[in-house]
């Protein structure tokens, strides 16, 4: 079993389990913890659409928004264990799993617009960063992104 995850200031993952036959079709369930009207559910909606119209009902996909299967603490365990097959957690949760690299992308301002962000996640670094989520049965497919510099504050 392989699990594939969609990276970004958002990432999303997948996992075949299995062929489909002819009658059934291939079901992925995309789990994510925000809800459907966020860039991020927009994104995995969208998905949804574009992998079953593309597959010709060959894959049903399922979205799962605001945490209805699972809390952001425990999306990466049920990825790893086959429960879900696609995910689209923020970057800071690979550093627990051992992948403190992308922590990087948490620190405010270290990259001064959206332009040169894509110059780090469409390049080398990008692509070696999502290389390291093999080492945790996971593979890195794309970079997405959930807002650019949104900070807030009470005071």
């Amino acid at each position: 079993m392989r699990k594939f995850i969609l990276a970004a200031a958002s990432i999303a993952a997948l996992s075949f389990v299995g062929q489909a036959s002819a009658q059934s079709p291939i079901v992925l369930k995309f789990s994510h913890v925000v809800a459907s009207d966020t860039p991020k559910g927009k994104a995995a909606d969208k998905f949804k659409e574009l992998a079953e119209k593309y597959t010709g009902g060959k894959v049903k996909v399922e979205v799962y928004p605001n945490s209805t299967l699972y809390k952001d603490k425990e999306e990466l365990e049920a990825l790893q264990l086959g429960a879900v097959q696609m995910l689209a957690p923020s970057n800071s949760k690979f550093g627990p799993i051992g992948i403190k690299e992308f922590e990087v992308f948490d620190l405010p301002y270290i990259l001064p617009d959206l332009k040169s962000l894509r110059k780090v996640t469409d390049g080398p670094l990008g692509a070696q960063l999502l290389k390291k989520l093999d080492s945790k049965g996971m593979t890195g497919l794309a970079y997405w992104d959930n807002g650019f510099k949104q900070m807030s504050a009470n005071k």
